[in-house]
């Protein structure tokens, strides 16, 4: 018998390190942690994601959007440690191998690297500000929750001693280097953060999973029991990396999660009306003064909570500078789309879309149109097909009775379904129902004519 067939991963770092507390979750069951895990999740930094939504506004449009950040990280971590522990299952001695050359895991590699997994996998939404991805981009300052979460793990006046302390030297360091790569990051760890956020990743499943419950709808359901169960990894001969494939009985619940993130993304992270409010949000908080959010203190110091109760404030006074976007927010009061992109439309769509925007808006001067056309598409996967190896894509493995093929070369819906699309906008603030279906068909009409 193989013996990496038999070989399990020592579970923990140390008796101490046995999880003793047990938290239930609405997706995964229980959800279980040891005492120093606990000390992380009870601190101010992590308990600060329980008044961070996962979705920003999207309870405006589907009520049950209100879980958070917070219960996401949890689940994040649980998926994160069972792909660990079935590719150490699958291939224990190998892993233990390339993890002792790393110089933070040297000792008892296989604990030490699990450890590192489970905690990137909690932590990984740690810098996010208030709203999420909604507000990031004008709060951090063109700046992504990454490059934050890593300041917050590596930086000793945060968590990089805590780390360090309750877990072993160097956890810090490489905790972030799972999130963020850093430079020089030993490339003994990436299969670690394919686990975390890769194109089979424990962050995605659990979104898709977790979104779709709270949101009411079936989209983002998948088998991902059954898609664990068939992953498998091996040893790359030329760059010397661990690489994370599937076994051929896992081919269809690959699919169902790729057509699950496609779903999602058409019918809830980029829903027309999610859309107008992110735009609505970023707009607010462009009416701040920039040294309000000029350090991670103050970015940490807002959560949804205090985002909220300024919305309502402002909202409330027409002297603030954010009261005209708060008011829309808080009383929902949005514009309505008049036109969109299709969904397959490539960059030359978009152009006409533009041109069918400026000529809308010079036919109905009195009417205020927001444009959401953006130029570059959304990613639905980067499964490399076969004619596209030359188009920076992945050549994902199968692994079938010992011998490794692509996915994009076996997979149908690989084959069919495009690696990207498009979702854009274009609103009109137009109360009357006549005279918005009176628009939108002008720009229908124009949309024809520029084609």
């Amino acid at each position: 018998m193989n013996d990496s067939a038999q070989f399990r991963p020592p579970k923990f770092l140390g008796p101490s390190h046995t999880p003793t507390h047990r938290m239930r979750c609405a997706v995964h069951g229980f959800i279980r942690f040891s005492d120093p895990e606990r000390k992380i999740i009870d601190h101010p930094l992590f308990r600060r994601l329980r008044h961070i939504r996962q979705l920003a506004l999207t309870e405006l449009i589907y009520p049950g959007a209100t879980h958070s950040r917070f219960e996401h990280s949890l689940g994040v971590m649980e998926i994160a440690t069972r792909i660990f522990d079935r590719l150490a299952a699958e291939n224990g001695v190998e892993m233990e191998s390339i993890f002792a050359g790393v110089d933070a895991l040297n000792e008892d590699p296989m604990a030490r690297a699990r450890q590192v997994c489970r905690l990137a996998g909690l932590l990984h939404d740690l810098g996010h500000c208030c709203f999420s991805h909604a507000a990031e981009k004008v709060i951090s300052h063109h700046a992504d929750h990454e490059s934050l979460t890593a300041l917050l793990l590596k930086e000793p006046a945060y968590l990089g001693q805590e780390l360090d302390q309750l877990f072993f030297p160097g956890c810090a360091d490489l905790t972030a280097s799972l999130i963020k790569r850093q430079p020089n990051s030993p490339p003994q760890i990436q299969v670690l953060r394919d686990i975390v956020s890769g194109q089979v990743d424990a962050d995605r499943s659990d979104y898709l999973l977790r979104d779709s419950l709270h949101c009411g709808v079936d989209y983002g359901r998948f088998d991902h029991l059954r898609l664990i169960e068939c992953l498998t990894s091996w040893k790359d001969e030329d760059s010397g990396e661990l690489v994370i494939g599937i076994k051929r009985d896992g081919i269809h619940s690959f699919e169902a999660m790729i057509l699950a993130r496609y779903q999602m993304n058409t019918q809830v992270y980029y829903h027309r009306l999610r859309r107008i409010y992110d735009y609505y949000l970023k707009e607010y908080f462009r009416t701040f003064d920039s040294t309000m959010f000029d350090t991670p203190d103050k970015i940490l110091e807002w959560n949804d909570i205090k985002a909220l109760n300024s919305l309502f404030v402002d909202a409330a006074n027409p002297d603030a500078p954010g009261h005209l976007w708060a008011k829309r927010i808080v009383e929902r009061q949005h514009h309505r789309d008049v036109f969109s992109l299709d969904e397959g439309d490539t960059s030359k769509g978009v152009k006409i879309a533009k041109r069918v925007s400026q000529r809308i808006q010079q036919k109905y001067p009195e009417v205020n149109f927001i444009e959401d056309l953006p130029d570059e598409p959304i990613s639905i996967h980067k499964i490399a097909r076969d004619n596209d190896r030359e188009q920076q894509q992945i050549d994902f493995p199968i692994l079938d009775r010992g011998k490794r093929t692509s996915l994009g070369d076996r997979s149908q819906i690989i084959k069919s379904l495009p690696p990207t699309f498009r979702i854009g906008y274009l609103f009109a603030d137009v109360a009357q129902k006549e005279l918005r279906d009176r628009i939108a068909a002008q720009c229908l009409v124009m949309r024809n004519e520029e084609m």
